[in-house]
């Protein structure tokens, strides 16, 4: 597409230029974001099937807590566990015992995190 622009308004289109692409680089970061959340939702909720035994029991209610906070004004994603928040880190760290000696940590979030990392910038550069 191009445009005869005089010298006297280049400035001026130059800038209507860069605001038209910041805001399709913006709608692009927030559909890569949402969509790279979502999937990391579903890969948490599959990850641990509670009572399968690799995990030991956990209860259902633990993977369905998987959520997506997001915030529209910074284009942010926060995957969390609504409903059982103060289990996540004891079961991906482990935790001392009340007799002492450790629980075994079941690394379930780092995994999905690592991969989310690299289908981000993928679902960006998709939309892009």
């Amino acid at each position: 597409m191009s445009k005869k622009v005089k010298v006297d308004n280049l400035a001026s289109e130059l800038m209507k230029a860069l605001e038209e692409f910041s805001d399709f680089t913006d709608e692009a970061v927030d559909k890569g974001v949402s969509e790279t959340a979502k999937d990391a939702v579903k890969k948490l909720q599959s990850a641990h099937p509670a009572g399968s035994g690799q995990y030991g029991s956990w209860d259902k209610s633990y993977n369905r807590g998987w959520t997506v906070k997001k915030t529209k004004r910074d284009k942010t994603a926060t995957i969390h566990n609504a409903t059982d928040y103060s289990l996540t880190h004891l079961l991906e760290k482990g935790h001392a015992k009340v007799n002492g000696g450790r629980t075994r940590a079941f690394p379930h979030i780092a995994p999905v995190a690592e991969e989310c990392e690299d289908a981000l910038v993928k679902n960006i550069k998709k939309y892009i």
